[in-house]
């Protein structure tokens, strides 16, 4: 069998790294969900287009690919799937899964947040129809005032823009054609947004500044989520044998001693920009990850084919729990099993491709027993 850790990654990843916003689903709705991976700007426009449209959200953790989330989807029996974000965000592999499943999908997605951001915006506006009162121009590496602004944003119909030091602002306004703005940040975007200020008076633009105070539990909440990156990369990293990965992790740990040491203290904003700057260390540390885990299973067969036994019995378990009958799945999943437990992987691999036909079958004829049964709200989400 596939090892421990690997499979504690695998079904671990559901319960710890995947959330779900949640809106009223019926049969006779047109079902939307966004797919965005936990990064905070990403996120927070997806939350923005769910709250105007009424799409259902699903988060899944930075550059890491996820067996369980196809499942999580499925449960809302979409008519379509928007991933926000680029393939380092959202890995290639969770699009692969959809669409073996006949889900249509859309990215919308750049190099960067910021592009990301962008693009996002023009296609909300030509997708949706939407129409934006205002903007509001936040720091896009500002977890704190991005949460912040997607308040205000939700409450005035206002545009999310994203900058950073290099971004022109005169040319963004311009770009969408809003003159009116909310300028929003924290002391850890200070100098960024001094920046945006002078940018802001020379395209004579109505603006208006609002500054998010950084809490002890401002710290604390990033750093949960960090912790459970890092956490991440270190069980693929013993898991694949990777040093520089281990090594990447010790780095990574001294610098949540650090910013501890600095909450602490009270030093709120330095902590915050500590773990500012290693939740950004921690996606290349996803990234590089993933790509470590990619390797071991294109070593491995038998560990490949368990993987892809993971995400079906994840997607099967889904559609019998809305009521469809899945016995002649089940019965071919455990010959499944057996023929991998037995290295017959021939025989795995047709046994493979059986089954996902039939789940494909499955899940198009189940869409209304799905609908009508949604998944129940848990505390990894919230509605809308």
């Amino acid at each position: 069998m596939m090892g421990k850790k690997v499979l504690a990654i695998l079904f671990g990843l559901l319960m710890v790294a995947t959330s779900v916003t949640f809106s009223n689903v019926s049969a006779s709705t047109s079902v939307t969900v966004i797919l965005v991976s936990d990064n905070a700007a990403d996120k927070a426009i997806a939350e923005y287009l769910a709250n105007v449209t009424g799409a259902v959200v699903v988060t899944t953790t930075w550059g890491v690919y996820d067996p369980n989330v196809t499942a999580e989807i499925m449960s809302y029996a979409p008519n379509e799937v928007i991933i926000i974000g680029g393939p380092d965000a959202v890995v290639d592999e969770s699009v692969a899964d959809l669409e073996e499943l006949g889900i249509t999908v859309e990215r919308w997605g750049g190099q960067n947040r910021y592009e990301t951001n962008i693009q996002v915006m023009e296609k909300a506006m030509e997708k949706f129809g939407l129409k934006f009162n205002e903007s509001v121009i936040v720091a896009g590496n500002d977890s704190l005032a991005i949460k912040n602004a997607l308040q205000i944003a939700v409450q005035n119909r206002a545009m999310v823009l994203y900058v950073n030091k290099t971004t022109n602002v005169t040319k963004l306004m311009e770009r969408f054609q809003i003159m009116e703005a909310v300028a929003f940040g924290s002391p850890a975007s200070k100098k960024l947004m001094e920046h945006v200020r002078e940018q802001l008076r020379e395209c004579n633009c109505t603006a208006r500044e609002v500054q998010a105070n950084i809490t002890k539990e401002t710290v604390l909440q990033l750093m949960t989520q960090v912790r459970e990156r890092v956490r991440t990369i270190e069980e693929i990293a013993n898991e694949t044998n990777c040093t520089q990965l281990m090594q990447q992790v010790r780095v990574m740990e001294m610098t949540m001693e650090k910013a501890n040491q600095a909450l602490q203290a009270g030093n709120y904003t330095y902590a915050y920009q500590l773990m500012l700057e290693l939740q950004v260390r921690t996606q290349f540390g996803l990234k590089a990850a993933n790509g470590e885990m990619r390797k071991m299973l294109g070593n491995s067969e038998k560990m490949a084919l368990e993987r892809e036994m993971v995400k079906l019995q994840a997607q099967i378990s889904v559609m019998e729990r809305a009521g469809i009958n899945v016995t002649e799945i089940n019965a071919l999943m455990e010959q499944l099993r057996v023929a991998i437990q037995n290295g017959q992987y021939e025989q795995a691999r047709q046994l493979m491709n059986q089954i996902k036909a039939m789940v494909r079958e499955a899940y198009q004829n189940g869409k209304e027993a799905l609908r009508n049964n949604p998944p129940a709200k848990s505390s990894a989400g919230r509605k809308h």
